[in-house]
């Protein structure tokens, strides 16, 4: 299993406890007049916006009679990890909160895929082509940079997360700080498609429009059957997380958008390839 985010293990425990609870046969007007909490209490930890301590969550398992040591050591387990210090927490202060959901996401998942269709993943940029990228007006450019570099090294080290990236070839032949920098970018492309756990697809300008491709896109997949599928979308209206059992109005699911990246997977892409690197940057001259 992927490492857990403390938020994402919050969530994921919060919704185990309400499912033990419902399957229990009991209310959460039950757990108050049992445990003389506040319902505000129950509701805000089932709904994973509070977090629950040992004591809280053994007063839960002996109400609800959970007996199963294997479980009582999961969800221990559970409590445990949503109490840590998220390892972004030093770069917290420069984060939206959804910036800091999507990163909880991308540390927890056991498949993520992400489809880019003007530049190179962040997952895969270079460090000069990552600070080529990012603005610097507000002087943090350094700290995403790090924060960026960090990632990289978490999701390339961790091959329990199964890594697929689809590019069109607008993003490779998009020249971002000048033709020298892309050059090794192009092969830092290479290298990170031989490890086992990262597979990196491009999409040739000859095989024409397919599902999706004018918006970049990243779905996660967790190992737990419980958890949502989530989709988190970047376009010019802003960026959006969408979670399978609670669409946004007017939007499309996140399955839809895996169901495309099926799609453009099996119909339309391509493994990137030495010749087709060489093919782009002979471009340059």
């Amino acid at each position: 299993m992927a490492d857990q985010d403390p938020q994402f293990a919050k969530r994921r425990l919060s919704r185990r406890l309400r499912a033990i609870r419902e399957a229990a046969g009991k209310t959460q007007k039950d757990v108050v007049d049992a445990l003389v909490w506040s319902i505000s209490k129950v509701i805000r930890m089932e709904a994973g916006d509070v977090g629950i301590s040992v004591t809280d969550l053994r007063a839960l398992l002996q109400l609800y009679e959970v007996t199963d040591q294997e479980q009582v050591n999961e969800l221990t387990g559970m409590v445990l990890a949503s109490r840590k210090q998220p390892w972004w927490g030093r770069y917290s202060r420069t984060m939206t909160s959804g910036f800091s959901s999507y990163l909880g996401y991308e540390t927890s998942a056991s498949i993520m895929r992400n489809f880019e269709s003007n530049l190179i993943p962040g997952l895969l940029q270079t460090r000069d082509y990552a600070l080529a990228l990012i603005d610097n007006s507000d002087g943090l450019q350094d700290q995403w940079v790090n924060l960026r570099m960090e990632r990289q090294k978490r999701a390339h080290g961790n091959d329990k997360t199964q890594l697929f990236f689809i590019l069109d070839e607008t993003a490779m032949r998009r020249v971002v700080g000048s033709e020298a920098l892309m050059r090794p970018q192009l092969e830092r492309l290479l290298e990170l498609n031989a490890l086992p756990h990262v597979h990196i697809m491009v999409v040739p300008f000859a095989r024409g429009t397919y599902p999706s491709f004018r918006s970049s896109y990243m779905i996660f997949e967790f190992s737990d059957a419980n958890d949502d599928i989530v989709a988190y979308l970047e376009n010019p209206d802003g960026n959006f997380i969408l979670s399978e059992k609670a669409p946004m109005a007017d939007r499309r699911k996140p399955s839809d958008y895996l169901q495309d990246f099926w799609i453009v997977e099996g119909e339309y892409a391509e493994e990137i390839s030495p010749e087709f690197v060489r093919k782009v940057t002979a471009a340059y001259g």
